[in-house]
């Protein structure tokens, strides 16, 4: 974690040594939220409902045609405990009294690039972006049966990738608004089932919609 933060704060630095020459466009804060649509692995797509994502960042341009973003963000998935129960009814048969929950939850640090694609005096403009982000990773899990409760979490940290493309355009004499997607990669590794010796999991990945205001 340390690390990672050295790196922005040089990053940071030098940028800011650039834009006192290149800086033809303000600064921005920008605020957006929507969903985000697991992929993979199989068990995070299969068992996790489609999630809630919510964005802020700090974006500086260097060039009239290029932003560098500062960030964080937060995406929370649902865990589908019905599904698991259905499953395990076709094997075992009726099974009252069970209930199974749980959520998962990604907080992420990053920073990033954006190219603009269309010109600076363009009303709509189009941008594509990439972003390493540091993933603070909180996953629950909770089985009531017959009065019984048992949970279990595990919590990790783990670096990543984002990329997308967006649009921006403007929403009134000094907002913008921005709708992008967003493909996230978080670099969590696989393991082995000791009774089978198969391997699951692997790299965490989902797409995030997303809609808001720079300002």
């Amino acid at each position: 974690m340390k690390r990672f933060v050295i790196v922005i704060l040089l990053f940071l630095f030098v940028l800011s040594l650039t834009s006192a020459f290149a800086q033809s466009r303000k600064p921005q804060f920008e605020v957006f939220g929507g969903v985000a649509i697991p992929l993979g692995p199989d068990d995070f797509k299969d068992y996790y409902k489609m999630g809630f994502s919510g964005h802020g960042q700090y974006v500086i341009f260097p060039s009239p045609k290029l932003g560098v973003s500062f960030g964080a963000a937060y995406e929370r998935f649902t865990f589908d405990g019905d599904k698991v129960i259905d499953e395990l009814e076709e094997i075992f048969g009726p099974l009252e009294g069970l209930d199974v929950t749980g959520s998962a939850s990604v907080i992420e640090l990053g920073v990033g690039v954006r190219p603009y694609l269309t010109p600076v005096e363009s009303n709509t403009q189009m941008f594509l972006f990439g972003m390493a982000t540091y993933n603070m990773l909180k996953q629950e899990i909770t089985v009531d049966y017959l009065g019984e409760s048992e949970s279990e979490s595990q919590d990790d940290n783990k670096f990543g990738l984002a990329a997308g493309a967006g649009f921006e355009f403007p929403a009134g004499t000094s907002m913008n608004f921005i709708l992008q997607g967003v493909f996230r990669f978080i670099f969590t590794e696989s393991e082995e089932d000791p009774d089978t010796g198969e391997e699951y999991g692997g790299t965490t990945s989902f797409v995030g919609i997303t809609a808001g205001l720079a300002f």
